[in-house]
């Protein structure tokens, strides 16, 4: 497969129509498709038929084999990219799924462009490393053909490599060699019979053409031409040498030259940029390049004789004695990694046997172990978003059921009895709802569901819930007059929350807050310019944050949104409140500003710009709240609801039938479709539809709805679902829908919308 062909895909998928919709989503991307099978053995019994490039596998699969065990075995059959498509999200399945190696995880439900996206990343990586092996194999097949005899050695002075000319001219065999020392194997003298020295890799380059006498396994001694060259790996660090030499015809024998003694590898290494040190028994500094010396501050004279650990603190030798120790004692190469206090960096020691004692090479690793915690925290909230998402849905429609039927309750009850526990059931299940909430929000930047909301009367009801801390004054102050805004009010909520969890931190003492909600002026946001417009309209609009706090510490203050960072440790602080906020914040275009000074407090400013969501988000005037069912039908409208969780349906259809609604049910897409269609013929069409967006096992909201235009390029429906971040619950209008309603969600909102939206199709069908 090359970058110019057609990828070849085997869908590996037990729902038949998603094997199908994958298959022609990817054939329009100009992707061909070999095949769709049902379960792991058929994929398998169809591999050398289909002989795809890459794999897109379910994890739960029809047959004995999951899609976790199909990968590992095809992957043994031969080095095909693997693509996870499911909706597993346990960290049990991620953690087998990544033993696979596989090339993306996708998890289901997702759109079009996630899954070209997830393809095509896959798809170049796997040529990407198709190119690798053939460009290696062909630096094999050059060598193996070489006229010239190549042999290629370690920094440790073990030989790895020995072409058949080289095999000839040596009289070593290559599973004779391959460990050996390379002074043993290459053993080369000068015409005078002295021991001749590996010429250094770089000194090699500028060297002139030399003959050389090599000893042979024989005894046999047999002139030759050589040169050097470095072997270094993807970083460009020297990772070892390369000997290229030719046998030229047989010059008069020298005299039989001395026993050699071992050649120094520093000899060889002795350009090496990073710090190097050989090492006797007894631990002795015998050499230092001048590397080295850089980094211990030190002249060679202070060096040489100088022990090893006392170079080191007390801690570094009992760490790490134990393993250099038994690498001396051994013959063996030892890696380790230690910390150097002193210059607060990283060093990898790689260790080599080396006479009596040992080749230290070191390497300052800082910025590897720094990228490597930085990958470390992403893989850990990439962990963490498929762990929310996973069970996400499946929690909110519990609190869907719970808050719902614990406000069915307190309407029942409102005439009678007051329960005050009801009330707190009630607060319990939405903190839970928040919880999870911001879980996704922080794990997944999950887009915001706008509606027309006033910040002051968001920021009334949000402390009218909120519980205040004692020895803490609170001062709101609203600017009057200010314009509407297209936002999540749920996720500003919880911006809003975590700002004044943080200040209340900031002031265990007692203190003050101050909220304020404004237009930034001109002057603030445009410094320096002139306004004509005396009738200037603001931009945007800022809810500001600020406490009279202990502060942030200037250098704690570029740290403060990365996620895990807290300085309130001993108060099982988890860090993530203010990186929430700043996805939140991003995620409605605007911005997150941090002011703080030591001793003298923080503002936090979170700005939202005003924009044409504004329109969108009132496209069906869905801001108008209607509490008395609308008089813009006869009879009583006709509603069909999809919902595969058994109590969420039951809840849904007591709440619209107790409010006057005629409910049709369906748990399935396709059942819901038929429901329609068979209304539709008999002239008894639904005024709308609620679908859920996710069913387990069958068809979801989104086909149900395609199929739903076909039929009725009128119907009007709203998608609800646990997956509050689906691109679908973010851009309802785009997918056909009216409104969309996340799950958990009271009674009350469900009626409100389900009446705007009937009110809204009435007012159209009358004009």
């Amino acid at each position: 497969m090359t970058s110019s062909d057609p990828i070849r895909i085997l869908i590996v998928e037990n729902e038949g129509l998603v094997g199908c919709d994958m298959a022609a989503s990817l054939g329009k991307l100009g992707h061909h498709v070999v095949g769709i099978c049902a379960s792991g053995e058929e994929a398998l019994s169809r591999f050398e038929e289909l002989r795809p490039d890459l794999v897109l596998l379910d994890v739960h699969l029809s047959g004995q084999l999951d899609g976790i065990d199909t990968a590992h075995e095809l992957q043994r059959r031969s080095k095909v990219a693997i693509v996870y498509v499911t909706a597993c999200a346990d960290l049990e399945t991620v953690a087998r799924a990544r033993q696979t190696h596989p090339q993306g995880y996708l998890l289901k439900p997702f759109n079009h462009d996630e899954l070209r996206l997830a393809v095509e990343v896959a798809a170049q990586r796997h040529i990407e490393e198709r190119k690798r092996q053939r460009r290696e194999h062909s630096y094999f097949d050059a060598f193996q053909s070489l006229a010239d005899g190549v042999i290629a050695a370690d920094l440790a002075g073990g030989v790895i490599f020995m072409n058949p000319a080289a095999v000839r001219v040596t009289g070593w065999l290559p599973e004779e060699v391959t460990g050996r020392s390379l002074n043993e194997v290459f053993n080369i003298y000068q015409a005078s019979g002295e021991p001749a020295e590996i010429l250094p890799a770089d000194a090699a380059a500028q060297a002139t053409e030399r003959t050389v006498y090599l000893t042979t396994r024989a005894g046999e001694r047999v002139p030759i031409q050589d040169r050097t060259a470095p072997l270094r790996d993807e970083q460009g660090e020297l990772t070892g040498l390369i000997i290229l030499f030719r046998a030229h015809v047989p010059a008069p024998a020298p005299q039989p030259a001395p026993t050699r003694s071992s050649a120094p590898l520093v000899d060889v290494v002795e350009s090496i940029s990073d710090p190097l040190f050989a090492l006797d028994s007894r631990w002795r500094v015998t050499y230092a390049n001048a590397s080295a010396l850089r980094l211990f501050d030190r002249n060679l004279q202070d060096m040489l004789g100088l022990s090893l650990w006392d170079l080191m603190p007390t801690a570094t030798r009992e760490a790490h004695y134990e393993a250099l120790a038994r690498a001396m004692l051994h013959r063996e190469t030892v890696n380790r990694e230690l910390f150097l206090d002193e210059k607060q960096i990283w060093l990898e020691v790689r260790g080599y046997p080396f006479g009596e004692g040992l080749l230290l090479l070191v390497q300052d690793v800082t910025a590897r172990r720094e990228e490597a915690e930085r990958r470390n925290r992403i893989d850990r909230l990439e962990s963490l978003g498929l762990l929310a998402r996973g069970f996400a849905h499946d929690f909110n429609n519990l609190l869907t059921v719970l808050l719902g039927n614990i406000s069915l309750a307190e309407m029942r009850l409102r005439n009678a009895i007051t329960l005050p526990e009801l009330h707190t059931a009630k607060q319990a299940t939405l903190q839970a709802q928040n919880l999870v909430q911001q879980l996704l929000t922080f794990a997944r930047g999950g887009a915001p569901i706008k509606t027309q909301i006033h910040l002051g009367d968001l920021i009334d009801t949000f402390f009218t819930h909120h519980t205040r801390a004692n020895r803490i004054e609170y001062r709101i102050d609203v600017q009057p007059g200010l314009p509407q805004i297209a936002i999540d009010g749920a996720q500003v909520r919880r911006l809003l929350s975590n700002l004044i969890r943080n200040a209340e931190q900031a002031q265990p003492n007692g203190g003050e807050i101050i909220i304020r909600c404004f237009a930034p002026d001109h002057a603030e946001m445009f410094p320096g310019e002139m306004v004509s417009d005396k009738n200037f309209q603001p931009s945007g609009l800022a809810i500001e944050v600020e406490d009279k706090g202990e502060g942030i510490p200037p250098d704690h203050l570029s740290h403060i949104f990365e996620p895990y960072f807290s300085t309130r440790k001993a108060d099982n602080a988890t860090g993530l409140g203010l990186t929430v906020c700043e996805s939140i914040a991003k995620a409605h275009g605007g911005s997150l500003t941090v002011r703080s000074e030591p001793g003298r407090g923080t503002t936090v400013r979170f700005y939202l710009p005003l924009d044409s969501d504004a329109e969108e988000a009132d496209a069906f005037g869905l801001s108008k709240v209607f509490d008395t069912p609308p008089e813009v039908e006869a009879a009583a409208p006709r509603i069909l609801v999809l919902e595969d969780d058994p109590l969420v349906r039951s809840l849904i259809v007591r709440n619209l039938t107790s409010n006057g609604f005629d409910v049709t049910e369906s748990a399935e897409g396709s059942e819901t479709v038929r429901l329609y269609q068979e209304s539709q013929s008999q002239g008894r069409a639904f005024d709308l539809v609620i679908l859920d967006l996710s069913i387990p096992n069958g068809m979801g909201g989104i086909r149900a709805m395609e199929k739903l235009r076909v039929l009725d390029p009128e119907v009007f429906a709203i998608v609800s679902s646990g997956y509050s971040d689906d691109p679908v619950m973010a851009n309802p209008a785009s997918y056909g829908f009216a409104a969309v309603l996340p799950k958990p969600y009271e009674p009350a909102d469900m009626l409100r919308l389900v009446r705007n939206i009937l009110a809204t199709r009435g007012i159209r069908r009358a004009s």
